[in-house]
């Protein structure tokens, strides 16, 4: 669902907008008797006979509230409030003629949101009873996403209907998430590059438990396949969820042992990667104010991780990247959020001594790692309707062991 507009923008100098109305014997009554106004000039047709009228003249104001109406419906519409309203009456309207008001649009004031109007009441054959102007505010509205909304369903699914992509989606962390945003509505791409195997069972596996899934492979690093991924998941509909989670193997050493090419290649997997995909599918995610998570890492946070100097690094700027779009595309509705998980035990750390895993585990105050249904949790929190107004976050899934 696109973002409403701003009505304000809507508008135009010259704008004009029409409302026409037969004026019955049971509106001046029902006028009377909300009004209090009995004057015997509109409800006696004795009294009225032996006016200078020779008939019921219908209340003034009744014509004229014709233009409240003109300015709540049509112009400016949704969202206007009067601020003042001149006119004068001209002629008498009687009952049983047609009138038309007639609105407008002389003046916009886009930094007070007034706007003016002028005003004008005729009926036929184009004679005017009423003649004025009116200034008008258009009010700012505050977006309520509806289909966020909708989103929660009688079942607790909390992203029924929305369509989400998980890079490196196959396994390990991007393989839970994929799973939990199934079991929760989502209709699931999973991204793979070289693990088809996996990325196909876990397809099958979704859908055999009543989900709905897609795999595709592309190497995400490469702006070309970037696009045609985004290009393949939107060309069936709308994307709402995109999960930046693709990653390479940490390589360990000291920095005697990197080259800068080492620095360079990390950039490209980690930043370039979830650059590629990102900036591919933002204006997909414009239209269905949807958003983007990243999965980060504590190990770019405070002290860092030592030893894993091109991770560190390339996740470090992926998070600088991640704060700067949250800025730009905000305004726009897309919320940009991260998660930084302390040591998970997947694949990509199976290298790490069993010694480092016991000093994380004793410094953790819940006393263990990670797993990746953790992560999936976290995930699944900030792409839910509950995080609405969450974007620039960085959320810990730590344990503990990390306390900002």
């Amino acid at each position: 669902m696109t973002a409403p507009l701003d009505r304000l923008l809507e508008l135009r100098v010259g704008q004009t907008e029409c409302l026409s109305r037969t004026i019955t014997a049971e509106d001046v009554a029902a006028f009377a008797r909300l009004s209090g106004d009995y004057n015997a000039l509109h409800l006696d047709d004795e009294f009225a006979a032996r006016t200078e009228f020779a008939q019921r003249v219908v209340h003034g104001f009744l014509s004229a509230s014709l233009l409240s109406t003109l300015v709540g419906m049509k112009v400016p519409g949704r969202g206007a409030l009067y601020l003042s309203q001149r006119f004068e009456f001209t002629k008498p309207v009687y009952i049983g003629e047609t009138v038309e008001a007639r609105a407008t649009i002389e003046k916009i004031d886009a930094e007070t949101r007034v706007v003016t109007l002028r005003t004008e009441i005729h009926k036929a054959p184009g004679q005017c009873v009423l003649r004025g102007s009116a200034q008008v505010k258009v009010l700012r509205l505050t977006d309520r996403d509806e289909r966020a909304a909708a989103n929660v369903g009688s079942d607790g699914r909390l992203l029924s209907g929305r369509v989400a992509l998980v890079t490196g989606g196959s396994r390990g962390i991007g393989r839970a998430i994929a799973r939990l945003f199934a079991a929760h509505g989502a209709k699931v791409w999973i991204n793979y590059n070289k693990s088809r195997g996996a990325a196909e069972e876990l397809e099958q596996d979704l859908v055999s438990s009543g989900g709905w899934c897609r795999c595709v492979r592309a190497d995400v690093t490469k702006k070309d396949e970037a696009d045609r991924l985004i290009a393949e998941v939107t060309a069936g509909g709308d994307l709402d969820i995109l999960v930046n989670n693709a990653g390479p193997k940490i390589k360990s050493g000291s920095f005697e042992d990197f080259s800068f090419e080492d620095i360079a290649g990390a950039f490209e997997d980690l930043v370039g990667s979830a650059f590629h995909v990102t900036k591919a599918a933002l204006p997909a995610l414009r239209v269905t104010r949807g958003g983007v998570i990243t999965v980060l890492s504590s190990a770019a946070l405070g002290r860092t991780a030592h030893g894993w100097l091109p991770y560190v690094m390339g996740k470090s700027a992926l998070l600088a990247m991640c704060k700067n779009l949250a800025q730009e595309i905000g305004p726009h509705g897309v919320r940009v959020n991260v998660i930084s998980p302390s040591m998970v035990e997947t694949d990509l750390v199976s290298n790490v001594p069993d010694r480092i895993r016991q000093m994380i585990v004793s410094r953790t105050p819940l006393r263990r790692l990670a797993t990746v249904e953790d992560v999936a949790g976290a995930a699944l929190l900030l792409a839910s309707p509950y995080a609405g107004f969450i974007t620039g976050e960085n959320l810990l899934v730590t344990g503990g062991e990390t306390m900002i």
